[in-house]
């Protein structure tokens, strides 16, 4: 195999040991197909947790694990008809099988636990984006308008990677039909995906109030987005009745808020905040779960039941929410990249030998800090 068909990637060979860099074959583009030469992709909080097993979701080395990213068209199936060499496009991760759209995978990161999920993990769709060169499904590769991100916007590629947590958000607060003027709990706010969540609802025209318990990031929040005019804070104490009349007052009515997003993370399983949080929705309202708790919550049932309070999970995103971030992107009213408008903090240039000092990094991310391989 000539060096021109190989290249170089990070392996998970096994969950007791290490990644490491090892020279692979690059991937070929087959029908409905892309290979994207990978320019930036971002490294998530709980990477580290899912390599070593301690998070438990199912994922089988020996892989290239990954995550979303940012790159060029380098290579297409013969069915596609607008993408070409050399764009620049978006990549996301989450692969659903063709016939069956209930079976799905994060690429190069994880499976659920039914068969289909498995087989697809298992063969195609096995290896992400840790390396030179990846391949995607076409649906799963969006083109970007490169003149007006980077040349009129200024944004670097490493900057565009923040796409992926935002989009997975946007998921969620489209699943309960957030509209302009709505009044919506992130919760907590301060991390990874729940601070995507405070930047897509602002971006939706929303009024957001931020939930948490680190008080410092909470304070760094207002201060970027006061400007809004539609942003607020509220400091959990882990008392109930305290946080929700807390947020209930911050929502500007003796009603409530309109909507709840939640985004706990597996080290909440037994927090206050999401009663709290249910407490302070007025009539009707909605709520979306969307983090990682693989146990049980307490829930103020009568309180759902005699104000007619919907819940519902909602896992990633569909195609047509990621079209519309993007739009909102391009458009200019929602903000990414470094700076005040966003109070994002970019750690890029990381090489792939760098994978351990990036995760070191990434697990003590929280909201505005995007840790970003450059391989």
């Amino acid at each position: 195999m000539s060096s021109s068909e190989t290249q170089q990637a990070l392996v998970l060979t096994s969950k007791d040991e290490p990644l490491s860099v090892q020279k692979v074959p690059i991937p070929r583009a087959s029908s409905s197909s892309v290979v994207v030469k990978i320019l930036a992709t971002n490294v998530a909080p709980m990477s580290r947790g899912v390599f070593t097993g301690k998070i438990p979701f199912p994922m089988i080395p020996p892989i290239i694990p990954g995550s979303t990213a940012v790159g060029r068209i380098h290579d297409l199936g013969p069915d596609a008809t607008s993408l070409t060499e050399g764009q620049l496009v978006f990549a996301d991760f989450f692969v659903r099988s063709r016939d069956d759209p209930d079976a799905s995978i994060l690429l190069g990161y994880f499976g659920n636990f039914d068969p289909g999920s498995q087989k697809l993990m298992d063969g195609e769709w096995r290896n992400g984006s840790f390396a030179e060169y990846a391949k995607f499904p076409l649906d799963n590769v969006y083109p970007l308008n490169e003149d007006i991100l980077t040349k009129q916007m200024g944004y670097s590629l490493a900057d565009l990677t923040w796409l992926g947590p935002c989009i997975v958000s946007a998921g969620g607060l489209m699943e309960i039909n957030i509209h302009a003027g709505d009044t919506v709990i992130v919760a907590p706010a301060t991390g990874y995906f729940g601070g995507g969540a405070v930047h897509i609802a602002l971006g939706m025209g929303a009024i957001v109030i931020a939930a948490a318990r680190n008080e410092k990031v909470l304070a760094r929040m207002a201060e970027t987005f006061e400007s809004t005019g539609r942003f607020s804070t509220v400091k959990l104490t882990g008392e109930v009745e305290v946080d929700a009349a807390a947020l209930k007052k911050a929502s500007g009515s003796p009603k409530g808020a309109d909507a709840y997003i939640d985004w706990s993370p597996p080290a909440a399983a037994k927090t206050t905040h999401i009663q709290a949080c249910l407490g302070a929705l007025k009539p009707f309202g909605r709520c979306v779960i969307m983090g990682a708790i693989f146990g049980n919550i307490e829930i103020p049932y009568w309180h759902i039941v005699s104000n007619s309070i919907r819940i519902q999970g909602r896992y990633m995103f569909e195609k047509a929410h990621a079209l519309r971030i993007i739009k909102l992107v391009e458009s200019g009213l929602m903000k990414l990249g470094e700076g005040d408008a966003s109070g994002m903090k970019v750690q890029k240039g990381f090489k792939l030998g760098d994978i351990e000092k990036a995760m070191d990094e990434a697990e003590v991310s929280g909201w505005g800090n995007l840790v970003v391989l450059e391989p």
